[in-house]
C-alpha cells in the first residue's frame, strides 16, 4: 500500500476524531432515545406522514448505544448494519492515520462501486418497503403520522381490515 503523506494522516486522524466526537456528543446529550438529540425534521415524513428509509435510525443509533437492540430493531434495523459501517470506518481511518499507510486500494474499490450502486438502490428500497409496511402493520407512532391523509390512505391499502384513525 503507498505511504500517505503528512497531510493525508492529519485529514484521517481529524475525520475518525470527529465521527467519535459525534457519537461521544450524541451519547452524552440523548439519555433517552425516544428524545434524541438533535431532532432533526424529515421532508418526506412530513410530507407523507409516512417514515423515510431513514426514520427511528437516530432513535435506533441511540438505542444501540443505551445497550437496548431490541429497541433498535423496532425503530429501524438498518441502524446496525450503518452503524458498524460507521464503527469500521473510523477504525480504518484511525489505523491509517497512525501507521501512515493506506490499508487498501480504496481508488480501485470506490470505483468498483460503480456497478455494484443500482443493487444497494434495489436493496435500500425493498428495505424501506419492508420498514414501511412494519411501520403501518404495527401502527408505530413515532414513525407513522396517522393524521396525515397519505399515511391514512396507505395504511388502508396496506391493513385494509384494521382501522385507520388509530394514532
Amino acid at each position: 500500500m503507498r505511504r500517505l503523506g503528512a497531510e493525508s494522516r492529519w485529514l484521517r486522524l481529524a475525520v475518525a476524531l470527529g465521527l467519535l466526537g459525534i457519537a461521544v456528543l450524541s451519547a452524552l446529550l440523548s439519555p433517552d432515545f425516544r428524545m434524541p438529540f438533535p431532532k432533526l425534521p424529515c421532508a418526506f415524513h412530513e410530507i407523507s406522514g409516512l417514515p423515510c428509509l431513514f426514520c427511528g435510525g437516530t432513535r435506533a443509533v441511540c438505542a444501540i448505544m443505551e445497550g437496548n437492540p431490541r429497541a433498535a430493531l423496532y425503530l429501524n434495523a438498518l441502524a446496525f448494519p450503518v452503524l458498524a459501517l460507521a464503527g469500521s470506518g473510523v477504525c480504518v481511518l484511525l489505523v491509517e492515520a497512525a501507521v501512515g499507510r493506506g490499508l487498501g486500494p480504496w481508488e480501485k474499490i470506490f470505483r468498483g462501486m460503480n456497478r455494484l450502486a443500482p443493487v444497494l438502490i434495489i436493496a435500500a428500497l425493498a428495505w424501506w418497503a419492508v420498514h414501511v409496511y412494519f411501520a403501518l402493520k404495527a401502527p408505530k407512532p413515532e414513525l407513522v403520522d396517522l393524521r396525515n391523509p397519505i399515511a391514512s390512505k396507505v395504511r388502508q391499502f396496506v391493513c385494509p381490515s384494521e382501522r385507520s384513525d388509530l394514532q
